[in-house]
């Protein structure tokens, strides 16, 4: 009996330490799928700012311009036209034309070739690999589009949590500016104005780098001192606030103790300060 009883306690061990093994196994293996995935994350993030900053420096010229007049050329007319008119005003366009085309192709195809026709559109029609779509790039610009997403929204958190208190500042200048122009400044005008100025300030910069440290240094330096100023003025403000509010509640405490000993008719000690 005993023999039994110890022989399942073995086995209750061994299953036990199975298990845990199991679960060690399973949570290291979860760790270094999270750790590839940051990997990833941060590869795919790091190349789209790689390109971003290529494109904003003007290293090809060519395709920069191409890209900022497309970005301008669009805001300006969705000023105008929305996205519904825009769209509708293509569709019609297209399909007039090719309706027009089409026509004549095929009236002309009866004249000149007795009556026999084809559509001239045929090989594109019957092409199901031009209108087909590539899973595996949809899958690939959705994966970046997510990755960029969880990047956003990852800065954003640190900079509303105050990871780094100069960057948090930084972007409450920029975040308080743009919501003040918000009220006077339509919010087109504020994108154009935005994307101008992305293609033009840092190339700028890079023409200009030297005497811009200079400035910017002097400038960070003076709101570091400003702000250790405040910092400290409001530290001394809590503290004497504090110390009158200790010096207060002592004495209205004092003040009760007095009257309850008048009000039971008992001596009252006199106290010093």
């Amino acid at each position: 009996m005993n023999h039994d009883m110890n022989m399942n306690n073995d086995l209750n061990v061994n299953k036990n330490h199975d298990l845990n093994m199991n679960r060690s196994s399973r949570g290291t293996h979860n760790r270094l799928n999270n750790t590839s995935t940051d990997n990833n994350r941060n590869e795919v993030v790091s190349n789209i700012e790689r390109e971003i900053w290529t494109i904003l420096k003007w290293d090809n010229p060519t395709r920069s311009g191409v890209i900022l007049a497309l970005l301008v050329s669009s805001i300006v007319v969705t000023r105008h036209y929305s996205l519904l008119q825009i769209s509708a005003g293509i569709l019609t366009l297209a399909i007039a034309i090719n309706f027009a085309y089409v026509t004549t192709m095929v009236q002309g195809q009866k004249v000149f070739y007795d009556g026999k026709t084809s559509h001239p559109y045929s090989n594109v029609i019957n092409d199901d690999n031009l209108t087909s779509m590539n899973r595996s790039r949809v899958h690939h610009f959705s994966t970046l589009m997510v990755d960029l997403a969880e990047t956003i929204i990852r800065g954003l958190s640190k900079i509303i949590l105050i990871e780094d208190s100069k960057r948090s500042l930084k972007w409450l200048a920029i975040f308080y500016l743009t919501w003040t122009a918000s009220a006077y400044i339509s919010t087109m005008t504020i994108i154009l104005t935005f994307i101008i100025s992305a293609f033009i300030f840092p190339r700028l910069y890079m023409s200009n780098k030297d005497v811009l440290d200079h400035h910017f240094n002097r400038g960070e330096q003076l709101l570091k001192t400003k702000l250790e100023r405040t910092q400290n003025m409001a530290a001394e403000g809590v503290s004497d606030a504090y110390s009158k509010t200790r010096a207060y509640v002592a004495q209205i405490g004092t003040t009760g103790t007095d009257a309850a000993n008048t009000f039971n008719k008992e001596a009252v000690t006199l106290k010093e300060d």
